[in-house]
């Protein structure tokens, strides 16, 4: 596991690369500097430089990353221990980076500063209130800003971060929420090595290593993303279905969808896991449902603002996606179409699989569902990395490392250029999609016939499944 230190060395090497390379930034984004977290966005030429220190920093990471997962079963009980030290220390490197490439964090803030002045942010209406922060959030994404797209837990978070940090500056609550961020990723690491008890003590530790030491995790934490505090939510509650009670398990992972949505693909997963054995499936739909319900009246604003704002306004437009790349031959709705009965296949093929308790088969749904988002951000590929231990050592679970690696190509037209060109962004889409693609069109033979090296448990569930 000393290897794992390489990779806050990364980032280091990264922040001091970007912070020199500041010393000459163009006149033209100052005003972007003078805000309490600089945002890369649109600086052509220098944006691209930006990107560039990242993207060295993420490449060095990833080759300790990927040589710490295939050493890991050498020591596994020590290398777990360690993740949660390297990645506090990758998570503390990548904080000194001096730019982030996102301005989530600052949405995240100002939707608990509008709470707080007693404006949900689910209405999207134009911000009347002032202070520094919702100035800042106004810079950075307009006046009115989105409709917020989080489920009222985090939005009760981040009011309270506003409220007990606004009088220190606008940059606390930004900043306290990155510190959110990380620790929630640290905690993965302990988490995940509980929610995979049942898959060996390889296994349990490629899982810890795997989700807390990815780079892009890192990074991602660093930049203030919710993503990592919903997934130590999901994994606790797969730990708590594993160790307590199934039933209280499978509610708090559907309560996680209170924090972000994705969690309900979680919760399904889990129940499509346990279906085989019906008293098991009995009691995880019965937590399950029950959290569903508390969660669903929880979020009555948040369905009603997507049914009154967000659906009527919204225009569906794919980016940097399989998507994207039909839609410049055909008509959306056609790309729409294709992607989405190639994905629906694939992804009904997985689930077979895994309700005959073949693991294999949730990888390539995974794999399925993440070429089937529209627009996708590096940020959502920290969902995928969980999967991958399902069958950890198949080709299938290093697909999906590796794609949750290549879509950090996307930060790079965000960087540079609004009007960004047709031919490179379709060539930053291929690349960051050539790998799971490649990887179901070679499998999808497979997927059709059982695999018959597997081992079959009596209790296909994801806490219950053994490792081969």
């Amino acid at each position: 596991m000393r290897l794992s230190l390489l990779i806050p060395i990364a980032f280091l090497a990264g922040s001091a690369a970007a912070r020199l390379a500041l010393l000459h930034h163009p006149s033209s984004i100052a005003p972007d500097l003078a805000q309490p977290l600089p945002v890369v966005t649109y600086w052509k030429t220098f944006g691209g430089t930006m990107a560039f220190t990242l993207f060295g920093a993420l490449a060095i990471a990833t080759i300790a990353y990927v040589a710490v997962l295939r050493r890991v079963d050498a020591t596994p009980r020590r290398g777990a221990r360690a993740a949660m030290v390297y990645s506090a220390l990758a998570c503390a490197a990548a904080l000194t980076f001096p730019v982030v490439f996102s301005s989530d964090v600052y949405a995240y803030a100002g939707y608990g500063d509008l709470a707080l002045h007693g404006t949900s942010p689910y209405a999207h209406v134009r911000v009347t209130a002032s202070d520094p922060l919702l100035a800042a959030m106004i810079w950075q994404w307009g006046n009115p800003p989105p409709m917020c797209v989080y489920g009222p837990a985090f939005v009760w978070l981040a009011q309270l971060v506003v409220a007990t940090l606004l009088p220190l500056g606008a940059a606390a609550p930004l900043w306290a929420l990155r510190v959110i961020a990380c620790a929630s990723l640290v905690s993965c690491a302990p988490l995940a090595y509980a929610a995979f008890d049942r898959f060996g003590e390889r296994t349990r530790a490629a899982a810890a290593a795997g989700i807390a030491l990815n780079p892009l995790a890192v990074w991602n934490a660093a930049a203030g993303h919710n993503d990592a505090l919903a997934l130590a939510a999901v994994l606790g509650g797969f730990v708590l279905a594993s160790r307590v009670r199934i039933a209280a398990g499978a509610a708090a992972v559907a309560l996680s969808t209170l924090i972000k949505a994705p969690a309900l693909l979680a919760c399904a997963g889990m129940l499509v896991a346990a279906w085989p054995d019906r008293a098991r499936f009995n009691k995880t739909s019965t937590g399950a449902v029950c959290g569903i319900l508390i969660a669903v009246a929880l979020c009555a604003p948040l369905t009603l603002g997507v049914h009154a704002h967000l659906a009527p306004e919204g225009k569906y437009a794919p980016q940097f996606s399989p998507q994207y790349v039909l839609a410049t031959v055909f008509p959306v709705w056609i790309a729409a179409a294709i992607v989405a009965i190639a994905a629906g296949v694939l992804i009904i093929a997985g689930v077979m699989r895994l309700a005959a308790n073949q693991r294999s088969g949730a990888l390539c749904a995974a794999l399925a569902i993440w070429i089937a988002i529209p627009n996708p951000y590096p940020w959502y590929a920290l969902w995928l990395l969980p999967v991958a231990f399902l069958a950890w050592d198949s080709l299938p679970a290093w697909a999906i490392v590796a794609t949750s690696l290549t879509i950090a190509l996307r930060f790079y037209p965000e960087a540079t250029w609004a009007n960004f060109p047709t031919v490179p962004a379709i060539t930053l889409t291929l690349l960051m999609f050539a790998i799971p693609i490649a990887f179901l069109i070679a499998y999808t033979r497979d997927l059709a016939r059982p695999d018959r090296r597997e081992i079959h448990t009596t209790a296909p569930d994801f806490a219950q499944l053994r490792s081969p």
